[in-house]
């Protein structure tokens, strides 16, 4: 009998037992947890060390348009933003998505290019271990960029594989007049470009290409601006720099930013804000899941799905109690504690069973998100759907998750 019909009859006869075994577990964590915090926030911070937590930096001059990029690319308004960046050097700050506790890209913003002298040898000190992307941000009709080029090319000296994206920012700038449209289709994505590209503004973007001929960079012409401005779309642009960061740094970072929530109940501004906390409690799952040993690692993983439930209530206000805890369990079914067993009986297959194990915790604990988000949205709107409908949920999440999370966290084994 091949090994996996071996673990699925195991599975099958110890279903029950084992689900109401991790429902009390689950239970414990949250009302009577018997790992510490210190413990677990020990446990966490190691995994933590080895993701691949990419740092994009963000090289430009003030009012370069370095704010609106990362608004652009999280959906995260200009007030979030400027209250999220904390600074970490004299000259850098940084901006952690969703947050520092559930941070999973990093963006530093190096300030005053072009005001103060910028050192990069601090930053490169405290990330230059991690993942990078270099993302230079420039006006495109701005061409005093000495500065910039300056700390770029230190940057490269001591890290020469570290891949740059120059990103030319304001291309309304460099419009005839006011009234003058963005160009649709977009036509930047390859050169030569059409003569309907405003000839001023075509020779500058063409001229500030010209200071990378030493470097390999990719390049992107964006403009984005606010609804106010009277520009459409106001994200011009920013397929074309998914598409450079998807080949920079291919984690499957937009699809993480961006995942569509095609329930229905999961359609609010609650769901929008759990979203990326979901993504971190997962990819910690995974890296949890990365203990060879089977079983070890369950009780700081359903710890950690435990500070997850927590977490997720707090956002959509509701008090997590006891009573709480039991409409929920009634409501969902034990049916997706079903899967640890199976999932921990993989382990057992040599070199193969924990990275299995680890995307598929990480999708489990995914789909056992979006699951509480669909239940606590129900509950705001007075109406609970019968069991059926969070396991088709939970099902089509889980299957979401997996292909969502995969790449990034069998990083974790690379």
């Amino acid at each position: 009998m091949p090994p996996w019909q071996h673990l699925k009859a195991l599975s099958d006869e110890t279903a029950m037992p084992r689900a109401k075994q991790f429902h009390d577990v689950l239970s414990r964590a949250i009302f009577t947890p018997k790992i510490s915090e210190r413990k677990l926030a020990e446990k966490l911070d190691a995994v933590k060390q080895t993701l691949p937590l990419p740092v994009i930096w963000l090289l430009g001059k003030a009012q370069s348009g370095k704010s609106a990029l990362i608004r652009a690319l999280t959906g995260r308004d200009d007030a979030a933003i400027g209250n999220g960046f904390q600074p970490c050097t004299r000259t850098a700050r940084l901006y952690d998505f969703p947050d520092t506790t559930h941070c999973f890209v990093r963006f530093l913003d190096t300030r005053g290019l072009g005001e103060v002298d910028y050192d990069p040898t601090e930053d490169m000190r405290l990330f230059g271990q991690q993942a990078h992307l270099l993302m230079v941000v420039m006006r495109a009709m701005d061409h005093a960029q000495q500065e910039v080029l300056q700390a770029l090319r230190a940057i490269l000296k001591q890290h020469p594989g570290w891949p740059v994206i120059v990103v030319q920012t304001t291309l309304h700038e460099g419009y005839p007049n006011r009234a003058t449209p963005h160009l649709d289709p977009y036509p930047y994505a390859s050169t030569p470009w059409p003569p309907s590209v405003p000839k001023d503004l075509a020779r500058s973007l063409l001229k500030q290409r010209e200071w990378f001929a030493d470097i390999e960079a990719a390049f992107v012409a964006v403009d984005f601006t606010l609804p106010e401005d009277g520009y459409a779309p106001v994200h011009y642009g920013l397929d074309a720099l998914w598409a450079a960061i998807e080949a920079a740094l291919p984690l499957g970072l937009r699809a993480l930013f961006q995942s569509t929530e095609h329930m229905e109940q999961l359609r609010d501004i609650y769901a929008q804000t759990a979203h990326p906390h979901i993504l971190t409690y997962a990819f910690l799952a995974g890296g949890l899941e990365a203990i060879p040993i089977p079983m070890v690692s369950v009780p700081f993983v359903l710890s950690l799905q435990a500070k997850m439930l927590q977490a997720i209530a707090s956002i959509y206000n509701q008090e997590l109690n006891r009573e709480r805890y039991a409409e929920i369990a009634s409501a969902l079914g034990l049916g997706y504690l079903l899967r640890w067993g199976g999932r921990e009986l993989i382990k057992f297959i040599p070199a193969y069973g924990t990275a299995v194990a680890s995307v598929y915790t990480a999708g489990v604990t995914y789909a056992l998100g979006k699951t509480l988000c669909a239940y606590f949205s129900s509950i705001k709107k007075g109406h609970v759907p019968d069991r059926a409908v969070f396991e088709r949920i939970y099902t089509e999440e889980l299957l979401a998750g997996r292909a969502l999370l995969a790449r990034y966290v069998q990083a974790l084994r690379s």
